[in-house]
């Protein structure tokens, strides 16, 4: 049987990842054996994977108070579940956002009534997940280099990062509020066009018209990137280099870091594997130089080694309760489960 173009893609995606990984070590490789040549900070390794976890735990709840935006039956235990399941996708299949996939393929499952609503929250999600990323860097790197921070200043590529942020934290901004005068005709004819275009309109009219819960969601993603900043940190630290002068501050660390996962978000290859482990090397080096790259690469495999773990537990336990899933959700009712 020959092999399908979408199989071929995807094989060459990850054989993609798996080299750029291979060559992104072996150019830091003397230093990246200097580094994991002395035991772990055991104290740091358990704070990168408390802090991830509870990263994770607030991706879980951002998603769910979409969700309930739009008034669909949904409970927190059945989002946890496809939570896990998307987890691990996301850690494992082409790009940073694969899990997003089947999250929306399951949700739309369990809703069959309104299954594009169902999957615009996924979209939803993912956009003020990128949105927090991007908005921290805004925020925090314009803030930084309004008050004369030398390392901004001194380096064009973070004053470039720093402003193409601003511009598109100000686009989505700008756009959020956009959605308050395009005229219900415009619904209306997407509704006649197609009928699953007007549910995703009636959707984004939901989100437009309920702010507290949008204001929410970035409230919530803002301590998610902040965990995350911070598990990168510690996750440097777990392996920390001789000279502690190679160790970014975390005030540097919530300018750059942001990029670095919305770069592994971004690019389409297996978890991000490989990109990010470059950008994160790379930004290092913005900040501390030729012998910061290996610091920030050994913070990011170690975080990745974390991250994978998290995923492995996350789908076992996604497998022990699949018997819980919904088949069908009843109207006004929460979704009903499958006997086990």
């Amino acid at each position: 049987m020959k092999p399908s173009a979408g199989l071929i893609q995807g094989l060459l995606k990850y054989l993609v990842a798996v080299a750029l990984l291979g060559f992104v070590v072996a150019m830091n490789l003397t230093k990246l054996k200097e580094l994991f040549s002395r035991p772990p900070e055991p104290v740091y390794l358990v704070a990168t994977l408390g802090l991830m976890v509870g990263v994770i735990a607030l991706q879980y709840l951002r998603w769910f108070l979409l969700v309930r935006a739009l008034d669909l039956p949904f409970t927190l235990a059945y989002g946890l579940r496809l939570g896990m399941v998307g987890t691990f996708y996301n850690m494992f299949l082409p790009g940073g956002i694969g899990g997003d996939f089947v999250k929306a393929y399951l949700i739309a499952q369990g809703q069959p009534a309104r299954r594009a609503a169902a999957v615009s929250t996924v979209i939803a999600d993912r956009l003020l997940g990128l949105f927090g990323l991007i908005l921290y860097v805004a925020v925090v790197g314009g803030a930084c280099w309004a008050n004369g921070d030398e390392r901004i200043g001194a380096s064009f590529p973070l004053k470039a990062i720093v402003g193409v942020c601003i511009v598109l934290a100000t686009g989505f901004v700008v756009g959020y509020g956009f959605l308050n005068v395009v005229p219900e005709s415009v619904g209306e004819r997407l509704r006649r066009a197609k009928a699953s275009l007007g549910e995703l309109w009636d959707a984004a009219r939901r989100y437009r018209e309920r702010p507290g819960t949008i204001l929410t969601c970035v409230a919530v993603s803002a301590l998610a990137h902040m965990g995350l900043v911070m598990s990168f940190h510690v996750a440097v630290l777990s392996f920390p280099p001789k000279d502690p002068g190679l160790v970014a501050t975390l005030p540097e660390l919530f300018v750059v870091a942001p990029i670095g996962f919305i770069a592994q978000a971004l690019l389409p290859l297996p978890g991000g594997i490989g990109a990010a482990e470059l950008t994160f090397g790379g930004l290092y080096g913005l900040l501390r130089g030729k012998d910061g790259e290996a610091v920030g690469l050994a913070g990011r495999l170690t975080l990745r080694v974390v991250e994978w773990v998290i995923g492995f537990v996350a789908y076992v336990a996604y497998l022990r309760t699949k018997a819980e899933l919904p088949t069908r959700v009843n109207e006004g009712e929460g979704p009903e489960p499958v006997a086990a």
